[in-house]
């Protein structure tokens, strides 16, 4: 059976033209359900077009008035640098990588929280980038998510 794990996840295309550095990805999360901790990822997928190994990227989480809880420089490994051997799920010459960004966030229940996400690659359009988005877990009480 497919059972559809609490918590909150989406994804916005960048169309064939990749992500440019002035887009930022934005995502509304309407109302956090209960009180506890959750963990951010965030989600890249990605095709053979991208040009470099890796990706920087800058993550952020707003509450309802708008001011940064958390942010940080992040940078995801799409290729080894050495082999040039693809990471990530994949099929065809698409991949897929999830990476956890921040690790035990308390929240409570009721929040209101915006996600947003941009490229730090200092390039004017990334090549290569089909979607970028987020997954926010929550962690159960054992740990364990």
């Amino acid at each position: 059976s497919c059972q559809i794990e609490p918590g909150f996840e989406e994804n916005t295309s960048m169309g064939t033209n990749g992500w440019p550095e002035k887009q930022i990805v934005s995502f509304k999360i309407p109302e956090i359900p209960e009180n506890g901790q959750y963990q951010l990822f965030v989600n890249i997928r990605q095709n053979e077009d991208y040009p470099f190994y890796n990706c920087y990227f800058i993550p952020q989480i707003k509450d309802s008035k708008g001011k940064i809880i958390k942010r940080t420089l992040a940078e995801g490994i799409f290729y080894d640098p050495k082999t040039g051997k693809p990471k990530g799920e994949g099929s065809g010459n698409l991949y897929n990588h999830s990476y956890l960004i921040f690790d035990k966030l308390s929240f409570k229940k009721g929040e209101k929280l915006t996600i947003e996400i941009n490229q730090f690659m200092r390039r004017d359009t990334l090549q290569g980038i089909f979607s970028v988005g987020y997954t926010l877990k929550p962690i159960n009480k054992d740990g364990k998510n």
